[in-house]
């Protein structure tokens, strides 16, 4: 059985390359390679100049046991001690639900989704959600028969995440639960917090000598603010502007990596992309027939700014959303570039 943490972040899950909280157990250990969720916003104080204080020690811990557990499952292959990883985050809004829930497929959650678990302190565990509980509707949408996604998986998992994301801050989130032969609903406000943009390097590609494999050349600041930049696909779109989340295919001709990561360091200048959309089927409005649309993929060619970061969504047209034929129900955009280094 396959479960689905839903610490949900901005894009849904838990996810992306540092630890700032533990995650859950049901997390792979190929998901671990990618991710957490936070346990606090921290201010501008805590992660100061230095990185000294409580906010960089905790930091450091959970770095090192989830890169200790990385080692021990294989995650980072035979010879850790060689592995160079960069990674870059921009900043995000993170949404919290914390509960465990069975999304293995259309068949285990055709009545709704069955609760595994609970995390202590979370939206899920503020709302009483209880194990055996199975969530049948979310602020009014249904979760019930709503078929499987094209991996096989639970739809109904990706729309209490959709749900859960597309909430304002402190929103109420209301839970329709049978728990027995009772139905109950229950109901908190949504726990969400901002993660600060954050730059990882580990290995030889920290290394100022660049002589480690892996490593990228070194250049001034001046050199790499002029010359470089980076494609994002971080799914933190407006929704209110019917934005959604898409996929990077292809960067140039070529299949960006590594496998799972969003955002990648290119030149400045003209690229071309390779787009698919990952837009959740209830945003469509056009019932369960949209679950059988064509996964179309668009090209877009942007220009990336010097020193910016160039946001990649899907781009959703309610007025062609039942076109689910020929794709005019989307386009791929860039809508936003951010100032963000890209050493």
């Amino acid at each position: 059985m396959t479960n689905d943490n839903f610490s949900i972040r901005a894009r849904g899950q838990c996810t992306l390359f540092v630890v700032l909280a533990a995650c859950s157990a049901a997390a792979t250990a190929a998901e671990r390679t990618a991710a957490a969720a936070p346990a606090a916003t921290p201010t501008p104080a805590a992660v100061g100049a230095a990185g000294n204080g409580e906010t960089a020690l905790r930091m450091r811990q959970d770095m090192q046991s989830v890169l200790s557990h990385m080692a021990e499952t294989g995650v980072l292959g035979q010879h850790p001690e060689h592995v160079s990883l960069r990674v870059e985050e921009p900043a995000r809004r993170v949404t919290s639900l914390g509960a465990l829930v069975d999304s293995t497929n259309a068949q285990s959650a055709r009545d709704g989704l069955h609760v595994l678990g609970a995390t202590p302190g979370s939206t899920a565990d503020r709302l009483g959600l209880h194990p055996g509980d199975v969530i049948v509707a979310v602020n009014g949408t249904s979760l019930r028969g709503l078929g499987a996604d094209d991996r096989g998986r639970a739809l109904a998992a990706t729309t209490l995440r959709s749900v859960v994301e597309d909430l304002p801050d402190s929103a109420t989130l209301s839970v329709n639960v049978q728990r027995g032969g009772d139905a109950l609903t229950l109901n908190a406000p949504l726990q969400a917090v901002y993660v600060p943009a954050m730059r990882v390097e580990l290995g030889d590609a920290a290394d100022a000598s660049g002589g480690g494999a892996g490593a990228a050349p070194e250049r001034s600041d001046a050199a790499a603010q002029e010359g470089c930049g980076r494609i994002s696909a971080f799914d933190v779109a407006p929704r209110g502007e019917h934005l959604y989340a898409a996929r990077i295919l292809l960067l140039d001709g070529h299949t960006p990596g590594p496998e799972g990561v969003a955002s990648y360091r290119v030149s400045a200048g003209e690229h071309r992309l390779l787009v698919a959309e990952n837009i959740p089927t209830h945003a469509l409005g056009v019932g369960e027939i949209a679950t059988f649309r064509r996964q179309t993929s668009k090209p877009l060619t942007i220009v990336v700014e010097p020193g910016k970061t160039a946001m990649v969504a899907a781009q959703l047209h309610l007025a062609n959303a039942s076109d689910l034929n020929h794709g005019t129900y989307w386009d791929p955009v860039m809508w936003k570039q951010i100032a963000e280094s890209c050493r």
